[in-house]
C-alpha cells in the first residue's frame, strides 16, 4: 500500500511528517482483529497522573509524574456494512456495563518498525495490547457518527506482524528499534 510521505529538508537531513495512517487501532471482535477504519478522530490522551512533593532541600514544591492514564478518543462514522460499527453500535444496542463494557485493542505505530535480517524476513510494528473499557458517549444521527473513548487501563507492550491486514500479537521487548519475541 502507498502511503505518501510529506518530507522537508532540515539542517541538510531529509525529515518526514508521520501520516495519520501510522497509528491503528483494532478492536477484539469475537476470536478476531477489526480494524477501526471509519473514524474521524485518534486523539491518543496520555494523562499523566502526577504527585507534587515539597522537599526541604527546595524553595518550591516539585511535581513527578507517577503513572499515566490514556485514553482514545474516537468518532466513528456509520457505515452500516464496516465491521466497526456493527461492533460498537451492538454496544450501543445493549448498553454494557462492568466487565461487559471491555474490550481488547490493539494499537498498532506503524511508524516504528524492525525488519529481522534472517532467510525469511519478518516485520515487527510496535504495539499495546490493552484491555479497555469501552465508554460510549454519543450517537449523533444527523452527522451519522457514535463518539467513544477508550479508556486503556492495562497495557502490554510488544510487536504485532501484519498478513493480509490481519495483525498477529507477538509479545516480547523493544531494545530502542530492534525487538526480541519472547520465547
Amino acid at each position: 500500500m502507498y502511503i505518501p510521505r510529506t518530507t522537508r529538508k532540515h539542517g541538510g537531513l531529509k525529515m518526514g511528517l508521520i501520516h495519520k495512517t501510522k497509528f491503528v487501532p483494532f478492536i477484539k471482535v469475537g476470536a478476531d482483529w477489526k480494524q477501526i477504519k471509519k473514524s474521524t478522530t485518534f486523539t491518543l490522551a496520555l494523562n499523566p497522573q502526577t504527585k507534587t512533593f515539597d522537599f526541604i532541600s527546595s524553595e518550591n514544591p516539585e511535581e513527578e509524574v507517577d503513572s499515566y492514564q490514556p485514553a482514545l478518543s474516537q468518532s466513528l462514522t456509520m457505515f452500516d456494512d464496516e465491521p466497526d460499527f456493527k461492533a460498537i453500535f451492538d454496544m450501543v444496542y445493549n448498553l454494557p456495563t462492568g466487565g461487559d463494557a471491555h474490550k481488547d485493542i490493539l494499537l498498532v505505530f506503524y511508524a516504528s518498525k524492525y525488519t529481522t535480517s534472517d532467510e525469511t524476513p519478518v516485520t515487527y510494528f510496535k504495539a499495546w495490547k490493552v484491555d479497555s473499557v469501552v465508554k460510549l458517549g454519543t450517537l449523533d444521527s444527523v452527522n451519522q457518527s457514535i463518539d467513544f473513548d477508550l479508556a486503556l487501563n492495562n497495557h502490554d507492550t510488544g510487536a504485532v506482524t501484519i498478513a493480509a491486514g490481519v495483525p498477529t500479537w507477538v509479545a516480547g521487548t523493544w531494545d530502542g528499534d530492534e525487538f526480541t519475541p519472547a520465547i
